[in-house]
Parts: structure tokens; sequence; C-alpha cells
């Protein structure tokens, strides 16, 4: 492959979030894919799982994200299916705070906040 071709990907920490507590916890990582402007999540709780996360819209102030978990049949992509979402605006410190489905603490993708 050539080196002028080869994609390079930010790799990012992911955070629980308790909103309760406000404590943060080590969730896994993140990875920004240029190519195609999305995030993959690789989430330690469930690392045979394939996530990404996905720009839906923005306005001035706010970026809307879409969580989406890969499907697969007999080992093989099916499709995507929707699993959550993230926002992004001045409030979160430009973070990407996500709800993911049963889960009562927030993924955060950014910087811990001490």
């Amino acid at each position: 492959m050539n080196k002028n071709n080869e994609q390079k990907n930010e790799t990012l920490q992911l955070w629980w979030l308790d909103q309760q507590t406000n404590k943060y916890f080590p969730a896994g990582v993140a990875f920004h894919d240029e190519k195609y402007g999305e995030y993959r999540l690789k989430i330690d709780m469930h690392p045979e799982n394939q996530y990404y996360l996905r720009p839906l819209n923005s306005t001035d102030d706010q970026i809307n994200f879409r969580v989406e978990v890969v499907i697969k049949r007999n080992g093989k992509f099916h499709q995507r299916k929707l699993i959550g979402e993230g926002i992004s605006n001045t409030e979160t410190n430009g973070d990407i705070i996500m709800t993911l489905g049963p889960y009562t603490k927030k993924l955060l993708l950014g910087v811990k906040h001490d």
C-alpha cells in the first residue's frame, strides 16, 4: 500500500459518565475515520461487537450523532442498527456525550474531566 494513501486514524479515549456522582470510568477507545467521517468505537464491555458513531445533522451550536451496532449473519456483515444517540455542543465542551440503549451511564468520547 502506498504510504500516501494510508489511513491515519486518531485514537480517542471513551469514558462511562455517571451523572449522579459525576465520576468517570474507562470504557474503551474510539478511532476517527476521516474517509467516512465517523468514529469506530471499541467498548471494553462488548469487545466482540462493532460500534460506530456517525454525525447525523448539525445546527450553529450543536452536532447530533447516531450510534450504530453492526449486525452479522453467518459471521458476515448484514446491516447496521441504531442503538443510541449523541450530542456535542458548547455545554459538553466539544466532547460527544452518548446515550446507549439500556445503560444509565452516558458514554463520553473526549477528555476526562477531573
